[in-house]
């Protein structure tokens, strides 16, 4: 009988031993940690506990050109596409009356009155409507609101905001988009857009506590000679310039962090790399910014205001309407203002 071979016994396959990564020092990580810290880079070219030379930074001819370009820019993209970003600022006008209230008839023909029996007729028509101009700009012509009304106005101002860049971001790309499109496509980086607020809040709070430390003591009679009202005053300045300062990289932050995607930290730092270098010029456009919405309100409100005395007419609402419009319109150009100065950083 043949005799059979026994099969062979198959080997088990050899388990690999997972070989233990090498681990670096806890002082190889440091003097790799502080590398990354201190090396100087374009996006941080301050080196760590070293003074960094300050770039002087003067204001030339070309910016000023920059300046008035930008307004012109601004304009010109909001009259191109003035359906649906005047559109917007409607909307914004006529949701901010109905739920937060604005100028009231009875109440502004009352402070009208007033400021006639204040002037006796002496300054004239003129003395009255810039009067009545300078209580418009301090809000003293309407109602103190309530703490529902401020943060519905907060609410209402933060959503129309996105909407205005989202709309200016889509219609800057050659987008076909309508109002509606604006209103429920926005919302979305509302979360991420708070707490870069909160941080410019923080940020708010130099100039909010130099100002009101200098308002304390002019009111209280401490500044009784002239050193002590300077050294005050120049505190109080060099605080402002301060937030200033500080919050021109956030106000960028607040149109990166709009992108789909962008955390608020992530768009904090890509701002911070955007103006370095060029925050003092930016301090100037938003300047600018603040002083042509000045304007826009003398160059209407004014005659406006010329007009509704001539007429005589207290059952006409015509400064409250001239008002709340104005209101949707400076929340426009502010944005796409904003917008196109971000673009031209990039």
């Amino acid at each position: 009988m043949a005799r059979t071979k026994a099969p062979a016994a198959k080997k088990s396959p050899r388990r690999s031993v997972p070989q233990a990564k090498p681990t670096r020092s806890l002082r190889l990580r440091l003097v790799s940690t502080w590398q990354r810290v201190s090396v100087r880079t374009p996006g941080s070219p301050h080196h760590a506990f070293r003074l960094t030379r300050a770039r002087l930074q003067r204001v030339s001819a070309a910016d000023l050109r920059a300046v008035w370009r930008l307004q012109v820019e601004s304009w010109s993209f909001i009259l191109r596409h003035k359906q649906i970003l005047l559109g917007l600022g409607a909307l914004y006008a006529v949701l901010g009356y109905v739920l937060i209230g604005g100028i009231s008839q009875l109440d502004y023909v009352a402070f009208k009155d007033a400021t006639m029996q204040v002037v006796n007729g002496d300054v004239g028509a003129l003395g009255m409507a810039f009067s009545l101009f300078g209580a418009a700009l301090t809000g003293n012509l309407s109602a103190s609101p309530g703490e529902l009304q401020q943060f519905m106005a907060a609410t209402l101002l933060l959503f129309f905001w996105l909407a205005i860049v989202w709309a200016a971001r889509m219609l800057g790309a050659d987008k076909e988009i309508r109002l509606r499109d604006a209103l429920y496509n926005s919302g979305t980086p509302i979360v991420p857009t708070l707490v870069v607020l909160a941080v410019v809040a923080l940020q708010l709070l130099p100039a909010t506590v130099g100002i009101f430390a200098y308002a304390t003591a002019l009111n209280g009679g401490w500044l009784t000679g002239g050193v002590e009202s300077m050294t005050f005053a120049v505190a109080a300045a060099s605080l402002t310039l301060l937030s200033a300062y500080l919050v021109v990289s956030s106000l960028t932050a607040l149109i990166v962090v709009a992108l789909p995607g962008t955390y608020p930290w992530q768009a904090l730092r890509t701002a911070r790399g955007m103006v370095m270098n060029h925050r003092w010029s930016l301090v100037l456009r938003v300047l600018v910014l603040a002083v042509h919405a000045v304007l826009l309100w003398g160059v209407v409100l004014i005659p406006v205001f010329l007009l509704d005395g001539w007429l005589r007419a207290d059952w006409l609402p015509l400064v409250p309407i001239v008002v709340q419009a104005l209101i949707g319109l400076t929340l426009v150009y502010s944005s796409v203002y904003i917008y196109r100065l971000y673009r031209s950083l990039l």
